[in-house]
């Protein structure tokens, strides 16, 4: 009876190490030297709507740089992370705003929780900063929950995704005024984020920023000098 128990808990392991080794190659991958992609992200219902994360790989320290620009190319975020051997760690994270003289300034913020993406079979975890702008004191912290898996269909293919529920709160702590909303984010095995689905509750409709295509540097600048 105790060998089959033992070897019950051998297959239960081995298994569960499978999975964890799956759910990993879900995320940006990483390979053994530095590479910068651009992801376009096109919003589902108006074209115009258009987002440049330009994810820098660099194995020999381990990081995730990830620089996301609006429409027009701004900068309106940073994000930079660590891969260990649970997961992605956030280790900087800033927004940026324009000021009255119409410059743009950079609001570092401070890391209270780092857990980003994890893939050891967390099934709940969270990252959560704070930081002070020109409207106050925010604390924005995410919450991520693993919900299974979906087919998604995109660009006339097929691809399998793993899905998160992703709660965010944002805090204005001088003006005691909370923001709840909720995403559901796909992932796709070599490739990272393909898709999200956001709600939030001040806007009727449902927003849905799908993956275009995957830039090289080179045609992300030029794509910029044309504008």
């Amino acid at each position: 009876m105790k060998k089959h128990i033992s070897i019950f808990l051998i297959l239960i392991s081995t298994l569960s190490c499978k999975a964890q080794e799956n759910l990993k190659d879900y995320y940006y991958p990483f390979s053994n030297k530095k590479e910068i992609k651009i992801y376009k992200y096109v919003d589902k219902s108006d074209s115009t709507k258009i987002e440049y994360w330009k994810v820098t790989s660099i194995p020999k320290t381990n990081e995730l740089k990830t620089v996301s620009y609006d429409s027009e190319f701004n900068v309106y975020n940073t994000f930079d992370e660590k891969i260990t051997n649970n997961g992605a760690e956030l280790t900087a994270y800033s927004d940026f705003e324009v000021n009255d003289k119409g410059e743009t300034k950079e609001i570092k913020a401070k890391i209270i929780d780092k857990d980003v993406y994890k893939w050891n079979g967390d099934k709940e975890y969270t990252y959560s900063v704070r930081y002070v702008n020109k409207y106050g004191r925010f604390d924005f912290k995410k919450k991520r929950v693993e919900s299974g898996t979906e087919n998604i269909s995109l660009n006339e293919k097929e691809y399998r995704a793993i899905k998160f529920r992703d709660d965010y709160i944002i805090l204005a702590l001088d003006h005691d005024v909370e923001q709840r909303f909720y995403q559901d984010a796909f992932y796709v095995k070599d490739i990272g984020m393909i898709k999200y689905k956001r709600k939030i509750p001040i806007q009727q409709e449902m927003i849905e920023l799908e993956l275009a295509e995957i830039l090289t540097e080179t045609e992300f600048e030029k794509i910029k000098a044309s504008r």
